[in-house]
């Protein structure tokens, strides 16, 4: 029925011991087929002339047999994919050869039914691949013609054919046998007498290894002989394997649990990608595609492998390449940030003599330090959300962002702060957030991060192992979901004014005058300050004009009206484009005559100039008029960022005064520094000169438009 009569003869030629489709094709029509090729890949004497041939060296012959008997009626030469030894390269012969099944056609529907109560990461590996699998599950072949593996345990009579398969050690003992050895060859010798006087003999095949790998859960505790808890047995809680094991391990423990116990073999399965190497291709020892594992831990350490590869597309089961890059990629953005927030914390707690309380009460700090002590709390229930579905990959990432944020935005707006001499009460409860979130990002990390997470621990104080630490418990007294969403819209706020000064190609250093805001609510008052001083402008008021800075879009939920309008959906969408929707009291919304209610439409702004960014709900206006006051104050910010980098490159601790000389500029530069000087010495602990300096630990030059500045740095 597949084969076309449009080509060739008309007649089909079909080998049944030697295809899939012939066999079974000839075996509805009760037709058999015999099988002239050896275990070695030559014909037998039942094909005459090409007797002692390889059969992939045999179209030649083949074809000029035909032509001598005058059978020829067309060749040509087709090229087609062809399956070789992953292992050697060698091509594949397809054969028939006889083997012992297990029906699984018998219990099918059980397969699928038991399929449906695994949790699967990600679920489209059991919803489609595995369940598809299943659907189209046929009789599965559990034996092998080799020497090494579990022999099958049926004995057959030479003479009347009867068989028998032996179940026990004790089954053996009543006919007579005591085996010591189980394996090839000793368990070929082990025979007895059959009832018809010929001799019971073992069939020479082994098992497939999957059997024995799908017999795992129940086989370690040596079931059916020894007790055996069923609960602690089956299912197990957790497995994982790539995506092909979906047709080996995977199937095979679901076959011989549901057939023995009609209970699926585990609760949740991870499902992982396949690694390719740079060139696409599947790793390969022999094709030697893949950078060496123990060399990218020399380099970037073993924690930066770990991260490389959960993090990425590979454990949400798709397919990836993979370079060092990855490696060096995770060290940017988990290690470094980490380290440097450690860093910073112990070199300022250190010089202050600080020493942490546990006892101290979270209640008492200020505002950034209560909303750091929230973020801290919705690390832990993120990452336990993260681990309780198995995703790897967001447990990272939460983990990088807390990184990020820690980093980025809390150690930035408490430096100020650490700056103060002294240790007052609120510096203290300054160094006690900092610590306590870093000492509890090292036991959550523990798990994902185990090498640093040791280090900062152990830097912190850490009398043992993090590893020995108890996971953290919920503490409700500090949880503020609130303000955590507060600080996070404040985040926002800054990052999306980022985005105005670089479309405007103005540095963040260079100070503005004004930014307006629309999106934060009573959070804009509570935090002006803040904001002024993340936005590097002298005043951040209400954005009142909002029309005049943004156009309202109206966007649909499409998953959900489509469910709901079906055909309507269009019209309704069309209106919305043109405008045409009508706004109800209730925040309900009406287009092309239909209702949509509140949840099924969101707004979003598009902003209306380049000064503008809109994001959501947040709107940053910002006022990129440069006066002469502001650009004096760019260049004292310019010639600061350039004098810390001087320090940071002579090896300077944070406090060690310095000499800083400046050298060359112009009278801009001269009104700069009668404004300016006395902010420029406090921020880099330095005493300014005007002029170069002799024997410098270091010399930089600024080029600032027109303008050229050699700054010089010595010891005081």
């Amino acid at each position: 029925d597949w084969v076309s009569a449009d080509d060739g003869t008309g007649v089909v030629h079909l080998a049944p011991a030697f295809g899939e489709d012939d066999q079974a094709t000839c075996a509805a029509l009760g037709i058999t087929g015999d099988n002239p090729v050896r275990d070695d890949g030559t014909f037998d004497e039942r094909a005459g002339e090409l007797a002692g041939l390889h059969v992939l060296a045999a179209n030649e012959p083949i074809a000029a047999a035909l032509a001598r008997a005058g059978r020829l009626f067309a060749r040509a030469m087709h090229r087609h994919d062809y399956p070789h030894c992953w292992r050697c390269d060698a091509p594949l012969i397809y054969r028939a050869i006889p083997s012992w099944f297990v029906r699984v056609t018998a219990f099918k529907d059980r397969l699928v039914a038991h399929n449906r109560a695994i949790a699967w990461v990600p679920a489209h590996v059991g919803d489609k691949r595995f369940a598809d699998w299943l659907a189209g599950a046929r009789d599965w072949a559990v034996s092998r013609h080799r020497f090494w593996g579990a022999p099958v345990p049926v004995w057959r009579c030479t003479a009347c054919r009867a068989t028998e398969v032996i179940g026990s050690r004790a089954a053996l003992a009543a006919h007579g046998c005591a085996v010591t050895d189980w394996h090839r060859p000793a368990i070929d010798d082990v025979t007895w007498a059959c009832a018809c006087g010929g001799a019971m003999r073992r069939v020479p095949d082994v098992l497939d290894c999957w059997f024995e790998s799908g017999a795992m859960p129940f086989a370690q505790d040596h079931f059916p002989f020894a007790a055996r808890d069923s609960e602690a047995g089956t299912p197990g809680d957790f497995i994982v394997e790539y995506v092909a094991q979906t047709r080996g391990w995977f199937y095979t423990m679901l076959v011989l649990s549901t057939a023995l116990f009609d209970a699926p073999p585990f609760r949740h399965a991870v499902c992982h990608g396949v690694l390719l190497g740079e060139d696409g291709r599947k790793m390969s020892k022999r094709l030697r595609n893949y950078p060496d594992p123990m060399a990218l831990v020399a380099e970037h350490g073993a924690d930066a492998l770990r991260a490389a590869l959960l993090m990425s597309g590979a454990a949400s089961g798709n397919d990836i390449r993979f370079s060092a890059a990855a490696c060096k990629d995770a060290v940017r953005r988990l290690h470094l940030p980490l380290w440097n927030a450690l860093h910073l914390y112990t070199a300022y707690a250190r010089g202050d003599g600080f020493e942490p309380d546990a006892a101290a009460d979270v209640a008492a700090r200020g505002p950034l330090e209560r909303a750091l002590a929230a973020e801290t709390e919705l690390l832990r229930v993120e990452l336990e959300a993260a681990m309780a579905g198995y995703d790897f990959a967001r447990a990272y990432g939460v983990l990088e962002d807390f990184i990020t944020m820690l980093s980025t935005w809390y150690l930035r707006l408490l430096k100020p702060a650490l700056w103060r001499p002294g240790l007052d009460a609120a510096k203290r409860a300054s160094y006690q957030a900092l610590h306590d979130a870093l000492a509890q990002l090292a036991r959550v990390a523990a798990p994902f991060l185990p090498m640093l997470a040791e280090r900062v621990h152990a830097a912190l104080g850490g009398a043992t192992s993090v590893h020995l630490e108890d996971w953290p418990a919920p503490r409700d007294e500090v949880r503020d979901d609130a303000r955590v969403a507060e600080m996070r819209r404040l985040r926002d706020t800054v990052r999306i004014a980022r985005r105005v000064r670089e479309q405007a190609g103005i540095k963040h250093r260079q100070p503005l005058r004004r930014a307006q805001v629309a999106g934060l609510g009573g959070a804009l008052a509570m935090h002006r300050g803040l904001l002024e001083a993340e936005l590097n402008v002298k005043v951040v008021d209400e954005l009142t004009d909002l029309a005049g800075a943004v156009t309202t879009e109206l966007v649909l939920d499409w998953p959900r009206l489509g469910k709901r309008l079906r055909e309507r959906v269009k019209p309704v969408a069309a209106a919305v484009r043109r405008g045409e929707i009508r706004a109800l009291p209730d925040g309900a919304y009406e287009a092309a005559g239909e209702r949509l209610a509140a949840d099924e439409v969101s707004r979003r702004f598009v902003a209306r100039g380049a000064a503008v960014v809109a994001e959501g709900e947040l709107v940053v206006a910002l006022d990129l008029t440069l006066d002469a006051a502001l650009a004096r104050e760019g260049l004292a910010r310019e010639l600061n960022r350039a004098a810390q980098d001087l320090r940071k490159q002579a090896r300077l601790g944070y406090a060690d005064p310095v000499v800083l000389g400046v050298a060359g500029g112009s009278d801009a530069i001269d009104a700069m520094l009668a404004e300016h000087a006395a902010w420029i010495a406090e921020q880099a602990s330095a005493t300014l000169t005007r002029g170069p300096l002799a024997a410098p630990l270091g010399v930089t030059t600024l080029e600032l438009g027109d303008v050229s500045i050699e700054l010089s740095l010595a010891r005081a």
